[in-house]
């Protein structure tokens, strides 16, 4: 009896010493995720430049008519703006409060 006590309690220590290895820490508010979603945003907003000059390419080379280069550039360019919009609303929600400091102040 006394063994199998000994490796139930082997067994307990070993579970809690390797569960953070194996279980993801859960973030603990919408804040602690905007770097992340952030850098995906400006990945995005990379992918949807790189895609407009692609466009602009085509056109040029004859790949696309005009009206076609039109229409995808305007959904590229909308796409755009949104993900543009997302950065700077979480750049601002993320952005330190101005300090006052010494020379801020009137004296």
């Amino acid at each position: 009896m006394a063994i199998i006590l000994a490796l139930v309690i082997a067994v307990l220590v070993v579970a809690f010493v390797a569960a953070p290895f194996f279980v993801g820490a859960a973030p603990s508010s919408a804040d602690d995720d905007v770097p992340e979603r952030l850098r995906d945003l400006l990945a995005e907003k990379e992918t949807l430049y790189a895609a407009i000059q692609e466009l602009d390419f085509d056109l040029k080379s004859g790949k696309l008519s005009g009206k076609d280069h039109q229409a995808l550039r305007e959904r590229q360019e909308t796409l755009a703006a949104a993900v543009l919009q997302q950065i700077d609303e979480l750049q601002a929600r993320t952005a330190p409060a101005p300090r006052k400091g010494r020379r801020d102040r009137k004296g």
